[in-house]
């Protein structure tokens, strides 16, 4: 959440993502609840994957100085099952057309600027199993190699389930093998989809 204060009126800003159309709507409504005294509440969201359902709201804005404005600003960031909610103030000095689509498109942003965007990507998981002296060649490789370790389990050998994105699957199996000169074994196991942090 961020507050801008432009010309006397309050822009109160919420974003909230993963959510589908019914979630997309019960934040609308959290928000309005949550300023039931705000001269307006006006949002945008998309929510779903390929961004077909997208809905915004003037809440008595001048038609096209708010809501678009606020999905213009989703959309231009590539997000996807993503809600934002701009609370107004009225501060008695009317910014005119312009400068509201300014003041809703910066409240959009700049909320959109502290948080946490997760990209989803497509991956695999893969089983990688070497006895001790091996492992130390698998984990410095892992350092180096855009994966997520789920976890080892250090047994007679060392066993675990690293997540690989989708494009790298075969070149990860291909280097444990040539690293360790085939003492390690590589199982590609089911695909699953994963969020990475964007920024």
């Amino acid at each position: 959440m961020i507050e801008n204060e432009i010309k006397r009126s309050r822009f109160i800003a919420t974003a909230k993502g993963e959510l589908d159309q019914d979630g997309a709507e019960a934040f609308v409504k959290s928000i309005k609840k949550k300023y039931p005294d705000a001269t307006h509440n006006c949002y945008a969201y998309v929510a779903d994957e390929l961004g077909n359902i997208a809905r915004f709201s003037d809440d008595g804005e001048p038609g096209g100085t708010a809501g678009q404005p606020i999905l213009d600003v989703i959309k231009k960031q590539g997000l996807k099952k993503t809600a934002i909610v701009v609370t107004r103030y009225f501060g008695g000095i009317k910014l005119g057309a312009g400068g509201l689509v300014g003041a809703y498109s910066e409240a959009a942003s700049d909320v959109l600027g502290l948080a946490t965007i997760l990209e989803k990507k497509e991956c695999k998981r893969v089983a990688v199993k070497c006895d001790y002296s091996t492992f130390s060649a698998v984990e410095k490789y892992l350092f180096k190699t855009e994966c997520k370790p789920l976890g080892f389990d250090y047994g007679d050998e060392v066993s675990g389930k690293i997540v690989i994105p989708l494009d790298g699957v075969q070149a990860f199996a291909a280097a444990i093998t040539e690293i360790t000169s085939g003492r390690a074994s590589v199982e590609i196991l089911d695909g699953i989809t994963f969020d990475t942090t964007d920024k």
